[in-house]
């Protein structure tokens, strides 16, 4: 059966404008799978290498693999939960099939290793085949699909239509966090970075173990989006039925635990994590979508939002903080989300702003990444909106906790605050070092 995939023929003039380039273009093409057939939402050029050999690049073979998988990991960064990096394009005279498979083959498979180890990413799905379009200055194109298991091209369909009419479903939730991990006393020196990935694959696993309610039902798992929709409007008056952009609700309750109580265990403790505040999460969602699938993406929403900004942050400490013979109480705000409207479709994407930037932060790397202009600031919507640092600071509960810690005298404290969105992700973390 031939793989499909169904576009926005605008697309065909954007691919058109690296015909009249000497060098090749490769970018990647951004959307949703389905069982069937795929929907392409954007098509973005890869940035132009930046490095010992960027003014050598002069044929599709010269591209180095690794810039490409970069490329996909950053976008995949801001994909809402259910979308993902459906394949490659290639604008090149050459007859990339005939020439340059293995080239491709490796490319591919670049892509693949650099999003597969990320598991809170949630980069690749569940399929294992990736799209290749190659396009050509005489408007012609050609599509294939790869899979990862066979190592093989095979042919697949790409469909440019004008007006696409896929009336995308919006699903939102509001994913509160406000929970204390403790950390035992062997390891109390981990750095930050390992404390918090452990973390995030407790809180995987938890939403993955979660119960999903849509519009405040629990609804049957292989139900559709769509059926569900038109047995709502035909409940409504007629004024309300006008409104076409009717947002579903998810709420998410958490596992308490099973029926039979764990083990107890003591162990000695080097300090604690605190979680406070929430993650907007919106995701987009094909009317044939499942709602055993919408609870999927929202849940790799979530999770996807938490792993990249946490990235982030951590890629622009100079060094990670130990702590000082003196108590320390600090506040790393990492970036907040907004979203971002595509040109051609009314799906929007993310991106993370840093504390003190603003919307021109965003258009830059949104030109950068997705190779899109956003011309109106106001077509960024800062969703989480920037946190009240000063309510942020340890009071309460964390006041009991230096009373306690405080006989140590042979150890020290160290408190660090972490805060994402609008009073998004605070990390309370108080580690005891052991002297000598």
């Amino acid at each position: 059966m031939v793989r499909g995939a169904f576009t926005d023929e605008n697309f065909l003039k954007y691919l058109d404008t690296f015909t009249k380039l000497e060098f090749p273009t490769v970018g990647l093409m951004l959307g949703q799978r389905t069982d069937a057939k795929d929907f392409i939402i954007h098509f973005t050029r890869t940035p132009p290498y930046r490095g010992d050999a960027e003014q050598s690049i002069k044929k599709f073979a010269d591209v180095p693999d690794s810039w490409v998988a970069d490329h996909a990991r950053h976008v995949t960064r801001m994909l809402p939960g259910g979308m993902y990096v459906l394949g490659l394009f290639v604008v090149c005279q050459e007859d990339i099939f005939a020439t340059c498979v293995p080239k491709l083959k490796a490319m591919l498979s670049q892509i693949h290793k650099r999003l597969t180890p990320n598991a809170f990413l949630y980069g690749t799905p569940q399929q294992t085949e990736k799209l290749v379009l190659h396009y050509s200055q005489l408007s012609r194109y050609v599509c294939k699909s790869y899979n990862y298991d066979t190592f093989s091209l095979s042919n697949a369909e790409i469909k440019f239509q004008s007006n696409l009419a896929v009336k995308w479903l919006q699903v939102e939730c509001k994913y509160e966090l406000d929970q204390t991990f403790p950390i035992i006393a062997e390891r109390a020196n981990w750095p930050l970075k390992k404390h918090m990935n452990e973390i995030l694959h407790l809180i995987n696993m938890n939403l993955q173990t979660a119960v999903y309610f849509l519009d405040g039902e629990i609804k049957d798992g292989k139900e559709c989006l769509e059926t569900i929709g038109k047995k709502q409007k035909s409940h409504l008056r007629l004024s309300q039925l006008e409104d076409e952009n009717k947002l579903m609700q998810v709420t998410i309750v958490l596992p308490m635990g099973g029926d039979v109580a764990p083990e107890v265990e003591i162990l000695n403790s080097g300090g604690q994590i605190r979680l406070t505040g929430h993650v907007a999460s919106k995701v987009w969602l094909h009317p044939k979508a499942t709602v055993q699938y919408a609870s999927d993406a929202i849940m790799q929403d979530i999770v996807r939002s938490l792993a990249a900004r946490l990235e982030m942050h951590w890629d622009s400490l100079l060094e990670e903080e130990h702590g000082s013979p003196e108590d320390t109480n600090s506040v790393h705000e990492t970036p907040r989300r907004v979203l971002i409207n595509l040109p051609t479709t009314k799906v929007t994407l993310s991106d993370y702003l840093f504390p003190g930037e603003g919307s021109q932060e965003a258009q830059i790397s949104l030109s950068e990444l997705l190779d899109i202009t956003i011309a109106q600031p106001d077509a960024i919507f800062d969703v989480e909106g920037q946190p009240d640092i000063p309510e942020m600071t340890l009071e309460g509960p964390e006041a009991d906790c230096d009373d306690i810690l405080a006989s140590s005298t042979n150890r020290k404290k160290y408190i660090m605050g972490l805060v994402i969105a609008f009073v998004v992700l605070i990390i309370s973390l108080l580690i005891h070092f052991i002297k000598g």
